[in-house]
């Protein structure tokens, strides 16, 4: 009976666990069924029994435990290529072992990068952006890539550039030239030589220089003579060129005359100047427009000899300072030779006399503007002549009428300006407080 009761209660308790393993799915502690997405959040796939998929219900192998014995470690789950998917999702064994499952992970995602705006811009676009930053910072966005390198170095951005009282170590002028500029200021500048980097003169693959700069403000500039050659060596279309207080040698007048276009030539204060080297640019520059030549140590014989070589195209040119040189044969001479003059400025000239003034009566009657500044030797009547030249608007007489003379002056030249402006404007570069521009062209951002 006892083996019947036992039979009995064998039976139940495999029907009572089947039951439980029909109804029960594997949930770590809770229903599945109730919260399928909290388990999918956390990573794992369900479980599902094999009775949902049309197969038996396995029972797990009874093993008995000996005490003395360690129990044993647990099976590891080994990754090969068979039991990885694309997505990261562990297969089981073909054994079908249950102690095995499967985990989901989730997709790894590429890392994603930074959408890069600029590579959707055009280069038209990007030369816009680029156009309102100085120019350290275009050097700056040049190290970037090899796209913005080529648009921050692009010609259009360096046109102009305005390098006045900077220390300029050597080849930078030259980096700045081959960028393609052709408006450069570098008044009060200290220039290092030499002008272009030493690496050029060993590449001979590359061809010669040739700057595209039309317009060249040195004025007040600490550069070497064999710098500014240098320099006037690749220049060949120049328009304007201010080398006030510059040190002149044969070769930099030579290069100076390459430049057939050049209209406007300023050279006051510069050493080293003689009749021969003007004597070869006015030769070449025949539109030769505005010319200073103030304060340059010039004899007279230099003098008597580029009165005659001055272009019919001048209008405006500056003698003053020839303190004991410059005489009446002179102004005639230079008269003659450009009767287009429409300003002039003999300043400074104590030995003219009338005669100077009558000549430029008769010979200049396109004249505007008269600066006859400390000419003591004139006498303050032959000023009276002027009331003849009905173009004439302005007269610069300083340091030779008292008060009463002028008072006198004034009422006798009724539409003539007198002593309006203390200092010439002819050929120079920067007139008054404009800082920011060179013969009316923009340099500075």
């Amino acid at each position: 009976m006892d083996l019947v009761v036992q039979s009995g209660k064998r039976s139940y308790d495999k029907e009572n666990s089947n039951s439980n393993m029909k109804c029960t799915r594997w949930s770590l502690g809770g229903d599945v069924s109730t919260n399928p997405p909290l388990l999918a959040d956390m990573g794992l796939s369900i479980l599902q029994d094999e009775e949902s998929i049309g197969g038996p219900t396995p029972t797990p192998p009874v093993t008995q435990v000996n005490e003395d014995k360690p129990p044993p470690p647990p099976k590891v789950l080994q990754q090969t290529n068979q039991n990885v998917l694309s997505h990261g999702t562990f297969l089981p064994d073909d054994s079908g072992n249950e102690e095995e499952f499967f985990v989901y992970k989730r997709r790894r995602l590429d890392a994603i990068g930074g959408d890069d705006k600029f590579n959707r811009m055009s280069d038209e676009l990007i030369l816009s952006v680029f156009r309102w930053l100085p120019k350290f910072m275009l050097a700056r966005c040049a190290q970037v890539n090899r796209r913005w390198k080529r648009l921050a170095f692009d010609e259009t951005l360096w046109r102009r550039l305005d390098l006045g009282g900077k220390t300029l170590k050597p080849g930078v002028v030259g980096r700045v030239i081959l960028r393609g500029s052709s408006v450069l200021r570098l008044a009060k500048a200290e220039v290092g030589s030499p002008i272009f980097s030493p690496q050029l003169h060993y590449l001979p693959s590359l061809p010669p220089v040739r700057s595209k700069l039309q317009h060249l403000d040195l004025s007040m500039a600490a550069i070497d003579p064999q710098a500014l050659e240098e320099l006037l060596s690749v220049c060949f279309d120049l328009k304007k060129l201010s080398l006030e207080h510059c040190i002149l040698s044969q070769s930099i007048c030579s290069h100076i005359a390459n430049n057939q276009k050049l209209e406007t030539l300023n050279l006051a204060m510069c050493y080293g100047l003689c009749h021969a080297y003007l004597v070869n640019i006015l030769s070449h520059c025949k539109r030769l427009q505005s010319l200073n030549l103030a304060w340059t140590g010039l004899c007279t014989e230099d003098l008597r000899m580029i009165c005659r070589r001055f272009p019919a195209s001048l209008e405006r040119l500056n003698l003053s300072g020839c303190r004991s040189t410059l005489s009446d044969t002179h102004v005639r001479l230079l008269a003659e030779q450009s009767p287009g003059l429409v300003e002039l400025d003999i300043s400074d000239g104590t030995h003219l006399t009338a005669t100077a003034v009558s000549a430029i009566i008769h010979e200049l009657r396109h004249i505007e503007y008269l600066a006859f500044s400390r000419c003591y030797t004139i006498q303050p009547d032959a000023y009276l002549e002027l009331k003849s030249m009905p173009n004439l608007l302005y007269l610069d007489v300083y340091g030779i009428l008292n008060e009463s003379a002028m008072s006198t002056l004034k009422q006798s030249l009724p539409h003539i300006q007198i002593n309006k402006y203390l200092f010439s404007s002819v050929a120079r570069p920067t007139v008054g407080i404009r800082r920011t521009s060179i013969w009316g062209l923009r340099v500075r951002d």
